[in-house]
Parts: C-alpha cells; sequence; structure tokens
C-alpha cells in the first residue's frame, strides 16, 4: 500500500541532538591519537595519520573524526563519546566487537573491527556508502535480507557478564508506558495509530521468550547499515545498544526493512537457536518482533519529521504492519 501523509506533520519533536557534555575539539583529537592503545597484532606505525583530524559525523552518542588510512588506502575513524552516558555505550561496543571478531569474516554483512581504543574512544576502519534510511526501496530490501541473514549469525547464546541494556530485548509489556506515551506525543493518523495499537496488543499478548538469553544488535534500524560505495560490502554499525535478550527485539529492526514475510523467512533459515524451527515458538517470536516494530516506528515519530529518511522508514514499517 502507498506510504501515508500526514495532513499537518507534526514539528514539535524535530531531529535536534541531545546537548554535547563531553566536547572535543581537533587538539583533544591529536592528544587521544597520541594515547591509543593498539588491539593485539595492530601497529600504529602502518597507519598514515592525517596532519590535521576533520570531524565527519555526528549523532546522538558520538562524533566521528577523520584521522587518516591504512597503507593500503583504507580509510579510518575515531569515535569518541559526545555525551558522558555515551561512555558506558561506546565500552560495551568495544567489549562486543571484540567478541565477534573471531567469527566477523562469516557474517553476510561488514561489521566494524576495532584497532585502537583510548579514553572513551575506538579507532576502526570507515565504510565509505551512505546509511540504507537514504536508499531506493530496492536497496533497502536488499540490505534487509543481507541483515536477516547477519541477525541470525549474531543471534547465538550472550557471552556471561555482558549488561543488559533496560529498553532492549526485554519483555514487551516493560515499554508499554512509554509505547503510548510516545504513541499520544505523535499523533499519527487513525489508521496508521490503530495498526501500531493492534500490532503492540498482539506482542505484548504472546508468549514471552523463554529460551536463552542471545546476543542481540540492539538497534538494527536502517540508518545503522552502510550500503557500499561501489563494490565494498555493506556493513553494519552501532553496537552500543547490544544485549543479552529476545531475539523479537532485532527482528522488531529488521521489519523496517521491508515486507515481513521475506525477511523473517530469510532470517528463519539461517536462525539457529533452540525453536527456531517450532511453530509455535516462532509465531510468538513473530508476534513480539510486530510489537517492537510498532514500538521503534513511533518512538522515531517522537524525534524524526515524518518527511525525514528516518520518519519515511518509521510511517512505511506502520503501513506494512
Amino acid at each position: 500500500m502507498p506510504l501515508p501523509v500526514f495532513p499537518d506533520p507534526p514539528r514539535l519533536f524535530a531531529p535536534t541532538l541531545p546537548g554535547a557534555d563531553r566536547i572535543v575539539g581537533a587538539d583533544d583529537i591529536e592528544t587521544l591519537l597520541a594515547r591509543l592503545d593498539p588491539e593485539p597484532g595492530v601497529h600504529l606505525s602502518s597507519i598514515a595519520w592525517t596532519p590535521a583530524p576533520l570531524r565527519i559525523g555526528e549523532g546522538w552518542d558520538n562524533t566521528i573524526w577523520d584521522v587518516g588510512s591504512l597503507y593500503d588506502g583504507t580509510p579510518l575513524a575515531l569515535r569518541v563519546a559526545r555525551r558522558a552516558s555515551a561512555v558506558a555505550l561506546l565500552s560495551r561496543e568495544i567489549v562486543v566487537l571484540r567478541l565477534l571478531a573471531p567469527r566477523a569474516a562469516q557474517l553476510p554483512m561488514a561489521i566494524p573491527a576495532i584497532l585502537a581504543t583510548g579514553h572513551a574512544a575506538a579507532l576502526h576502519p570507515w565504510f565509505p556508502g551512505r546509511d540504507a534510511s537514504l536508499g531506493t526501496a530496492a536497496e533497502l530490501t536488499w540490505a534487509g535480507e543481507l541483515l536477516a541473514r547477519t541477525l541470525a549469525g549474531l543471534h547465538t547464546p550472550a557471552p556471561g557478564g555482558l549488561d543488559r541494556n533496560p529498553v532492549r530485548g526485554v519483555p514487551l509489556r516493560e515499554r508499554d508506558e512509554a509505547f503510548h506515551l510516545d504513541l499520544v506525543r505523535v499523533g499519527l493518523p487513525a489508521e496508521l495509530a490503530a495498526r501500531a495499537r493492534e500490532a503492540w496488543r498482539a506482542g505484548v499478548a504472546a508468549p514471552d521468550w523463554t529460551g536463552g538469553d542471545l546476543l542481540l544488535h540492539g538497534d538494527p534500524h536502517p540508518a545503522n547499515v552502510v550500503l557500499p560505495d561501489g563494490a565494498g560490502p555493506a556493513a553494519l554499525i552501532d553496537f552500543g545498544d547490544t544485549t543479552p535478550g529476545d531475539p523479537a527485539g532485532d527482528l522488531g529492526g529488521l521489519l523496517e526493512f521491508g515486507q515481513a514475510e521475506p525477511l523473517l523467512a530469510a532470517y528463519r533459515a539461517a536462525a539457529t537457536w533452540t525453536g527456531v524451527d517450532d511453530d509455535a515458538v516462532w509465531g510468538a517470536a513473530v508476534a513480539r518482533a510486530r510489537g517492537w516494530a510498532a514500538r521503534y516506528a513511533v518512538a522515531k515519530l517522537t524525534a524524526y519529521p515524518a518527511d525525514s529518511p528516518l520518519g519515511r522508514v518509521a510511517l512505511g514499517t506502520l503501513a506494512r504492519l
């Protein structure tokens, strides 16, 4: 069905980044680079450092700096936490990417490799390209199929000691109040609001996840998938929300990439967790995934205008529920 259009798109919640309480400038980056601690087997002498670090991006949690390249031409980026609350997220990402490094080559999508770390900073290769929210419908579907198989590869028993994210991979009922508050805030057209409520209701009513905690990406939405320039790989980035939990949490993000049936079928065919072949267990997971998809879509519309890339992703998700 065609994407609905807000008759008067609400602008109260424009995508304004939260204030940075860790102000990082070029001089700070040079100090960080001088104090980097390389990962085992990484030789910083193999890096051609840029004479003038340049900030090339800024998100909710981190700033991204162009700091040079490997001598084979691979560009490098230094991610630095811009908020005190993001320091723990970046630390979690570093831990998880270290754990995933031995099997990264077996995943259908590339993931960041940690080359060195500093205080609230991580050095890794930069994936040239654009995020999938800026892609065509065909590119989004292509990326979603890769993501489905990548999530299946990630969804293995979570390692002990990994902190639990309180808002990802948890029972849906724990997010009930937040969902309904956000639904009121965004003022969706009646049809979309009804779709969101029904998907949420069915997800909450579905049996809870009773399998062991699986390792989740935590935030696999289109802006965290990089479509490659040229022949490079598609990449899944931003592991700061990684958590142990219910795989349906990640599947809700997968549903932002296109029609549910083919994406979920691709995931199920590749997943190996106990119960994925049981129709009752799988059916409950799909219901919870649709609930998560509604949650993520409504939350995005509190922060992004309906005609922004992620706003359009959210509206498309709701229209397909």
